[in-house]
């Protein structure tokens, strides 16, 4: 074997792992906008349905929050929208509904129609300025699509075991995903009594 054969062969062995690794490439970046499609979650067994007649929440993974009119209603809270392109999963707000009156004490469900993949976090929000009042729950599992409360206390923070009591009043249930690109659910408000 000559020198010039030995230069084309590692220029042919060079060019052959460029390949690879642009196939690697493509083939991860593919995966990452297809492989995290939307799963159709049975029923979680609340036999939680939307029968109301006010507009529910729903968010896309664009980020922007909708009405069930199609009407944008407000930017998600938080971190901007990741800039890489994310599956199309939409998820709806189906409990509480507007007008819910919520005991302390009793089972009260919050619940949304799809599986985020990704984990998320459930807080309680003041119905009018939608300012933070505490978390309750610090974590959602990916798969999860409700959430059952009893309205009587809240943590300070995301992963504090500090908490406080709540006190009865007009709130509204935030539920921020970690991922997906998935903005903000609001609902309507809630009034929480005795």
């Amino acid at each position: 074997m000559n020198l010039s054969q030995i230069k084309w062969k590692t220029v042919g062995t060079v060019a052959g792992i460029a390949i690879v690794v642009i196939l690697g490439i493509y083939f991860i970046i593919g995966s990452m906008n297809n492989g995290n499609t939307p799963k159709n979650a049975p029923n979680n067994g609340a036999g939680m349905q939307n029968t109301s007649t006010s507009t529910a929440a729903s968010t896309t993974s664009s980020g922007v929050m909708t009405n069930s009119n199609g009407t944008e209603t407000r930017p998600a809270r938080g971190a901007a929208t990741p800039t890489l392109p994310s599956p199309s999963i939409t998820i709806d707000l189906l409990a509480p509904v507007a007008n819910s009156i919520w005991t302390m004490g009793s089972p009260n469900v919050i619940s949304w129609n799809n599986a985020a993949d990704v984990t998320g976090e459930i807080d309680l929000i003041n119905a009018n300025t939608k300012a933070f009042v505490g978390v309750i729950l610090s974590e959602t599992g990916p798969n999860q699509t409700s959430y059952s409360w009893d309205a009587r206390s809240i943590y300070l923070a995301r992963y504090s075991a500090d908490k406080k009591d709540v006190v009865p009043g007009t709130y509204a249930i935030s539920i921020r995903f970690d991922g997906n690109g998935l903005g903000e659910l609001i609902s309507p408000a809630v009034v929480i009594v005795n």
